[in-house]
């Protein structure tokens, strides 16, 4: 028996201990109960973005986001946070918060108003990151029409490298993680 039966069980009359028909009934009513606590909880993980399932459809629909039930998890919730976090007049600092939710942070984000464009370089992961393309979508959606874009990424350089790494590392590292040679 789980607790949850034994819970009720202990609260009925010492006479119902006997009976076989009483005790499948409250196993029954226990299960739904267990059932009906699940998907509360389950429910209650559709109410915050970065738990959401099920539910993203929902705030995609809500915020004119195309649903694309083949995409990730992951991609469906930047693009849902970036959208979210976006109505504010634009600035640095709403670039910034919205790349952010695409590449959990490490972002800076200046505007050149001489050359009329926006940069936006990545401190984290070394190379391109993987959600580029939905970044440059979300940022194109917020920057004003006349204003370009910039997009500056980090990379391993000579003095992380040079007498830093060992040959087996080096081979093992991935090659775009090194800036590209053009």
């Amino acid at each position: 028996m789980n607790q949850r039966l034994d819970r009720m069980l202990g609260q009925a009359p010492d006479y119902y201990e006997t009976s076989a028909v009483y005790t499948k009934i409250q196993a029954v009513q226990g299960d739904e109960y267990d059932s009906l606590d699940e998907k509360n909880a389950d429910l209650k993980e559709q109410f915050r973005i970065k738990t959401a399932t099920w539910g993203l459809r929902y705030y995609e629909e809500s915020l004119h986001i195309p649903v694309d039930l083949n995409d990730s998890l992951d991609n469906r919730r930047g693009r849902v946070l970036s959208r979210w976090r976006s109505p504010g007049n634009f600035s640095a600092a709403l670039v910034k918060t919205v790349c952010e939710s695409f590449v959990n942070g490490q972002v800076d984000v200046s505007i050149d108003l001489t050359t009329s464009t926006v940069n936006i370089k990545f401190n984290g992961d070394l190379g391109i990151p993987s959600k580029i393309a939905d970044v440059d979508e979300a940022v194109e959606n917020i920057i004003h029409a006349h204003l370009g874009k910039q997009f500056t990424y980090r990379y391993l350089k000579i003095n992380e490298v040079h007498e830093v790494m060992s040959i087996n590392t080096l081979n093992a590292t991935r090659l775009n993680n090194f800036a590209p040679f053009v």
